[in-house]
């Protein structure tokens, strides 16, 4: 259950903003504000702001925002709720209701009797390691050296070869055909196989460490295919799990790192040699639901897949996401070497492993040495969109050993002469403002002719996100909302003003950011990220005119209109898509939105 939303007010008012965030990170004062390195993301100049006044920070580059609490939360790894909690230790505020109301997670109670099903399967399969069936399966974990502690620790099992007594066994343990069924074993009756017969188990776990699926691996020639991981089913989604990702969300922020591998037995043997920071996508990709639980971790990322094509493909794939990202990330580059870190502790040892994990380079390196080592570059073309790919980063370098290193690299990729690369360095790198300014001068010339329909969008999205501005500082825009613009078209700002309205019905006064935050926060949106980052921005956007009654009555007359002519554009829309409608009826259909969309680039002159 949640603290009590007094309570949590409480602690609100007490906390200052500055002096928590100064018990994680630096800062420094700058002007009104403090400015510190985000840690949310790979910073490299501070761009986290920080408001005593209004006690609220943002990044200016990510885009993480917030009150105290959310802080907290996401430097932590904790939930919402835990954060409040810590916030009042660090400020020394205390409330026997802090320790009465503990937090206890919400859970999706008709997802209970799976987790129940699959904790009793997960027993069935330790089981199945420890009697004579298992013996094959304990004699390869052995051959493997993996231990009597790695099989506990990362709660290995076996299946029975008689799929039919597992699906027995959970009947028998009370659960229904259709949980079995749910969570990936049963496919119709109770004489159903379990698809991992006979094969050796590795559990897969939630970040919470929940048992969600399983990862079946072969131990006979004939099974096939090598392994068999569980289908999507409510409690598993492959997309969103990481594996062993439980058991290094505590230390890796410690140790500063984390290691991101291809399988879950190379997590095995980088934990034998000494390494337990690692997580296995159990694949070559990597998903936005992957790179979120990564950045959480808050250290550097460590990539290291596969020696082969396939594996150094996959890494070229994912550089492009991690520096979109934000995360910091380094890469394992060992160009001769096509074993996997598994491979390399069985035959060389772990000290070699050790030196292996530790050979990394940046994203530039591993590129270059991407197109030296695996991806010849054959045609003249591909030569030519590699080399203009480096040059922008080239460009980005100082003058000196560094460069000249990579130029060389570059050189020896591409086929082209040094003094030629350095040629390419010296044309006018176009500024990320440039190209902005060149896209809204075709923007302005061609948007309306081309897009009228995105023009009067674009007008509404601005109305409404002014409305929004005012009803955050006067109550009376709240009232011009309620009483005349009822709703948003935008979804995001109609939330926001859902919000905003309980506010004001729980609250006297005008609206403190930071418990208008913290409400959000509470609520446990879908959207909760992109929610505060939205309300903090559009609270920090001084640039609007102040707010008196005739405005904002400007202002929301412009909300309707704009709103009647997509109304009026989607009713002709429907009109000419209704069947059985004649071409005569289409074309006086067209001939009418016609002189409406005539009328709406005529009202912008």
């Amino acid at each position: 259950m949640a603290y009590p939303k007094e309570l949590v007010d409480e602690i609100l008012s007490k906390a200052d903003i500055v002096q928590v965030i100064k018990a994680y990170i630096p800062v420094n004062k700058k002007g009104r504000n403090y400015m510190a390195i985000c840690p949310f993301h790979d910073d490299k100049h501070p761009s986290l702001s920080i408001s005593p006044e209004r006690q609220i920070f943002k990044c200016f580059v990510c885009g993480t925002a917030g009150n105290v609490f959310t802080f907290v939360s996401k430097y932590e790894n904790i939930s919402y709720q835990e954060a409040i909690k810590k916030v009042a230790d660090i400020i020394g505020f205390h409330d026997e209701r802090l320790e009465k109301e503990a937090f206890v997670p919400k859970k999706d109670s008709t997802l209970e009797p799976l987790y129940k099903c699959i904790d009793d399967l997960q027993g069935l399969y330790q089981y199945g390691l420890n009697i004579p069936e298992g013996k094959e399966a304990k004699d390869y974990l052995g051959a493997r050296n993996i231990d009597q502690e790695q099989v506990k620790k990362y709660k290995i099992g076996y299946a029975l070869m008689d799929g039919r007594k597992t699906v027995e066994y959970l009947i028998g343990k009370g659960h229904s055909l259709k949980s079995i069924q749910d969570i990936g074993i049963a496919l119709a009756s109770a004489n159903a196989k379990d698809g991992n017969a006979g094969r050796l188990i590795f559990p897969l776990c939630d970040p919470n460490g929940q048992v969600v699926g399983f990862s079946a691996r072969k131990l006979k020639k004939e099974q096939d295919p090598k392994y068999v991981n569980s289908p999507e089913t409510p409690i598993f989604h492959k997309g969103r799990i990481l594996y062993n990702y439980h058991n290094v969300k505590g230390s890796a922020r410690h140790a500063g790192y984390v290691y991101v591998l291809e399988g879950f037995m190379d997590v095995m043997a980088l934990d034998k040699a000494g390494i337990p920071n690692a997580v296995a996508l159990m694949g070559t990709a990597l998903s936005n639901e992957q790179i979120k639980l990564l950045r959480r971790l808050g250290c550097e990322l460590r990539l290291c897949l596969d020696g082969d094509a396939a594996g150094q493909m996959g890494m070229m794939k994912m550089i492009t996401q991690l520096h979109d990202s934000g995360i910091p990330f380094r890469l394992v580059s060992n160009p001769n070497d096509l074993r996997d870190p598994d491979d390399i502790l069985q035959e060389s040892g772990p000290e070699a492993l050790k030196e292996a994990m530790s050979h990394l380079v940046d994203s530039m390196d591993f590129q270059i040495n991407y197109y030296l080592n695996v991806k010849k570059l054959d045609t003249a073309e591909e030569k030519k969109r590699v080399l203009l790919y480096f040059v922008k980063f080239l460009q980005s370098m100082e003058p000196g050993i560094e460069r000249e290193n990579y130029i060389a690299k570059l050189a020896s990729a591409t086929g082209y002469r040094a003094e030629a690369i350095r040629s390419q360095l010296s044309v006018k790198k176009q500024t990320k403002e440039e190209y902005e300014e060149i896209e809204f001068a075709v923007d302005q010339e061609n948007f309306g002719r081309l897009h009228p329909e995105k023009t009067y969008l674009k007008r509404l999205v601005m109305a409404e996100k002014e409305v929004l501005y005012y009803m955050l500082k006067e109550m009376g825009a709240i009232k011009y909302f309620q009483d005349d613009v009822d709703h948003f078209y935008t979804p995001i700002y109609q939330s926001l003003a859902n919000y905003i309205i309980d506010y004001q019905a729980t609250r006297n006064g005008n609206i403190a950011i930071p418990l208008l935050i913290n409400d959000i926060e509470q609520a446990e949106d879908n959207e909760t990220d992109a929610l505060v980052s939205q309300i903090t921005k559009i609270y920090n956007d001084e640039l609007h005119p102040p707010y008196d009654d005739a405005h904002m009555k400007e202002v929301v007359q412009t909300i309707k209109e704009e709103k009647e002519k997509i109304f009026i554009k989607e009713q002709a829309e429907k009109s000419i898509n209704k069947e059985g409608i004649t071409d005569k009826e289409r074309g006086e259909i067209l001939k009418k939105y016609a002189a409406s969309r005539k009328k709406i680039l005529d009202s912008r002159s």
